[in-house]
């Protein structure tokens, strides 16, 4: 299997110093499950966007960007997601990669009227999918997140919801997988990230997310379902 990792940002200094840049942490991540996943990175916002036939399929990571801003690297992605779409591409989209899929292909993303999603989420699963193996009876990973999708393009399956999060996984036709969170992160890495940015956060959610990151999280198990769901064979077509 040969994963592109479409990277739209980068880690705050000391985060990347000590774990690596983003697709560092998922590549790690992802090769606990299966380490004879072969990876390649594309700088999303500064490189030419990859062929389609480059990569068995493509993961968006997160980013510091909003994917409402009207850039043109983010306009380029969204048309390279399309034609993923279209064309029956597996697609993995985490956080700012959730959002920009959904939104490329319908959806709406706005910033949450509620602030940001730091911690754990602890999330309510809707479908058993055949993918989902092994299965789960609920799905809790970390997540760090001020904008959030608001509308579900037409098409789109609800998989999982939290509280504080309408749409934290979501499938779009066979090839197409997203999720609000971040399967890739570990407490380690979240409590890092927290410390760099916690002049954003109000004390009760530092306090909230310090206990919330200390439960029992269900993220092999999530790597687990996105490299099944890359396996599935054959891919139809996701998009309209």
């Amino acid at each position: 299997m040969h994963i592109g990792i479409l990277r739209c940002g980068v880690l705050p200094d000391t985060a990347s110093q000590k774990y690596g840049d983003m697709p560092d942490i998922i590549t790690a991540a992802f090769h606990t499950i299966d380490p004879s996943i072969r990876f390649s990175v594309f700088d999303a916002i500064a490189e030419p966007l990859p062929s389609l036939d480059s990569c068995d399929a493509f993961l968006c990571t997160g980013s510091t960007s909003s994917s409402y801003d009207n850039t043109p690297w983010i306009n380029n992605l969204q048309t390279m997601i399309r034609k993923c779409a279209n064309s029956g591409k597996k697609v993995l989209g985490i956080c700012f990669g959730h959002q920009v899929i959904l939104q490329a292909l319908g959806g709406k993303v706005e910033p949450c009227e509620r602030g940001w999603a730091l911690g754990t989420a602890f999330n309510e699963l809707h479908h058993q999918k055949q993918w989902m193996q092994p299965p789960l009876q609920k799905m809790d990973i970390l997540a760090m997140h001020r904008d959030q999708v608001s509308q579900l393009p037409e098409g789109a399956e609800l998989l999982a919801n939290s509280q504080f999060c309408p749409y934290f996984m979501v499938q779009f036709g066979s090839n197409i997988l997203t999720i609000q969170g971040h399967p890739e992160f570990t407490p380690d890495i979240m409590r890092n990230l927290m410390a760099v940015n916690i002049d954003n956060f109000p004390d009760h959610k530092i306090r909230e997310a310090t206990i919330s990151i200390e439960s029992q999280l269900d993220s092999y198990t999530v790597l687990q379902w996105m490299i099944n769901f890359i396996n599935q064979r054959p891919a139809q077509t996701g998009g309209k």
